[in-house]
């Protein structure tokens, strides 16, 4: 068994016997990866912190050719983003983020730039507007797993002179107001909600997130980006609906 050391993200965690964890990471170097921790749930044992969801640590683990499952030998905490388990929001968004990258990748596959993403996303949480982090994640996420729609112009004719265009989920592209009737399912955006999922896909992390956006445009942007997830997906994102489930709690101004 190969000793191996990277970066990691707690994910998710699950109880493993009577002291053990088996924990969900997205790591900086091996992409997913699950892993045993023993004995850190005995009684008075303070190990166990150190696999709190939404956790950036260094980990060293053993790898094992023949199964997903490795053993972890050593942790370290690189930050432990408390402050994103302290309020509904931050932990809801956190848990939201989290899920999409379990459930949209594989184990072993390798993507330095989700790994970048979740980091980043994480470190902003709890002082960017939660829903705008929110989009940002989900477009960026789309892209680096290779299910962004085409959104340079009509999938159809190509033009891109034109400012509301009408988005397809069957197809996963934007077509222009005359190619949209040759598909029904086809439904309008706005011109800000298009230009903002432009704006994300295309920009670095940092110059993306100062870009303007109204709220009823990320509201439009969210339900299009879920839309289109519910129908590439053969399974619902748990807190996604939980998030719906607590909307007023969130905002009760709307």
């Amino acid at each position: 068994m190969a000793i191996q050391k990277t970066e990691a993200i707690v994910l998710r965690t699950q109880p493993f016997r009577s002291s053990s964890l088996i924990v969900t990471f997205f790591t900086k170097s091996f992409g997913k990866l699950k892993g045993i921790a023993k004995g850190v749930r005995r009684e008075r044992e303070m190990r166990g912190a150190l696999y709190e969801l939404f956790t950036h640590l260094e980990i060293v683990f053993y790898e094992k050719t023949r199964s997903d499952l490795h053993l972890i030998s050593e942790a370290a905490i690189m930050d432990s983003h408390d402050a994103l388990r302290t309020k509904l929001d931050t932990v809801a968004y956190a848990s939201y983020f989290s899920e999409m990258v379990d459930r949209l990748t594989e184990v072993h596959d390798h993507h330095d730039g989700i790994f970048e993403l979740l980091d980043f996303t994480f470190r902003f949480l709890s002082s960017v507007p939660a829903e705008k982090l929110a989009r940002l994640f989900e477009v960026k996420l789309l892209r680096e797993i290779g299910w962004l729609p085409l959104l340079d112009g009509c999938f159809q004719c190509q033009t891109s002179a034109f400012e509301k265009g009408f988005f397809s989920i069957r197809q996963g592209a934007i077509f222009c107001p005359n190619c949209a009737r040759e598909f029904p399912d086809a439904k309008p955006m706005s011109p800000e909600a298009l230009s903002v999922f432009r704006y994300y896909a295309d920009h670095p992390l940092e110059l993306a997130l100062k870009q303007r956006m109204s709220p009823s445009a990320s509201a439009e942007l969210g339900r299009v980006i879920d839309h289109f997830l519910q129908y590439r997906l053969s399974f619902p994102l748990n807190s996604r609906r939980f998030l719906e489930s607590i909307a007023t709690v969130l905002h009760p101004s709307r």
